[in-house]
């Protein structure tokens, strides 16, 4: 049953992330955001990519015949770019809708990118990897669990030397959240279920964790669906002593995924770690 709104939560303690990515209503209004090259609710706008892609083959020395593991990978946007230079991708994704996509364009283009759609936090992975990429924040709406068993089966999926790259938010982005609760009717513009549907969305801040919960309440008349969406704002000191724990080094910082300097003022930070020595 759903929470009763207005009620908070203890952190972490509801996980609804696959069943948002493959609701079937939803999961249709984020395949045409991710498409759309100007949207960023979804993912980054296209020629950001189209930068973030560049960047990559490069700081990881990327050439066809690698093998890269793009975990979230939604409909392909990361993955079907770099199979375009000839590397091999597996692309992990929990959104049939997302995935059917992904396999679409890389059929149509004979690409080397093979699409599964899968549950990175307890699916079958794969190995021999040279990289895995996991882009637009997602490693922070995991709990502190979720990420530590996430990246030990990462470093174990890559060969030794092997690269992490991700994008992470950063702890000052949490000083432009604040709690708050809005209802309305077809909340969204109709984006959480067919019209009509009463929707309340409610923020939640938890400062001494610098955490964020978005919690959207779903009233459609004859169901009520909840879906939890948290953002933990991290430190690189937080994030390299997870990765680290993971048997993965120190990271390289970068201001995001393209490769802009650090700024430790910056909403977000970037980071690629390596399999550290057995």
């Amino acid at each position: 049953m759903p929470s009763s709104p207005l009620s908070r939560p203890e952190p972490f303690s509801v996980f609804t992330t696959p069943a948002f990515w493959d609701d079937p209503h939803i999961s249709a209004q984020m395949l045409a955001l991710h498409l759309d090259p100007d949207a960023v609710p979804a993912s980054r706008p296209h020629a950001v990519i189209d930068r973030s892609v560049a960047w990559l083959v490069d700081v990881l020395d990327l050439h066809p015949g690698s093998r890269v593991l793009d975990l979230g990978c939604g409909p392909g946007l990361y993955a079907c770019r770099l199979a375009r230079q000839g590397i091999a991708v597996t692309g992990l994704d929990v959104s049939r809708r997302s995935i059917a996509h992904a396999r679409s364009v890389a059929d149509a283009e004979g690409l080397p990118a093979e699409f599964r759609r899968a549950d990175y936090l307890q699916d079958d992975l794969g190995h021999g990897y040279d990289a895995a990429i996991f882009v637009y924040e997602d490693f922070c709406v995991l709990s502190p669990d979720q990420r530590a068993g996430l990246l030990r089966r990462t470093r174990a999926a890559l060969n030794e030397g092997g690269a992490v790259v991700m994008d992470v938010t950063a702890a000052p982005r949490f000083d432009h959240e604040h709690p708050g609760v809005v209802r309305e009717h077809d909340l969204m513009g109709g984006f959480w279920a067919p019209s009509p549907y009463v929707g309340t969305h409610e923020t939640w801040t938890y400062p001494e964790l610098r955490l964020v919960l978005d919690r959207y309440t779903i009233d459609t008349g004859t169901e009520v669906r909840q879906f939890c969406n948290w953002l933990h704002c991290l430190t690189p000191a937080e994030v390299t002593a997870e990765l680290v724990a993971a048997g993965l080094t120190e990271p390289e910082l970068f201001g995001d995924i393209t490769g802009a300097p650090f700024d430790p003022t910056g909403p977000t930070f970037a980071v690629i770690s390596r399999t550290a020595p057995s």
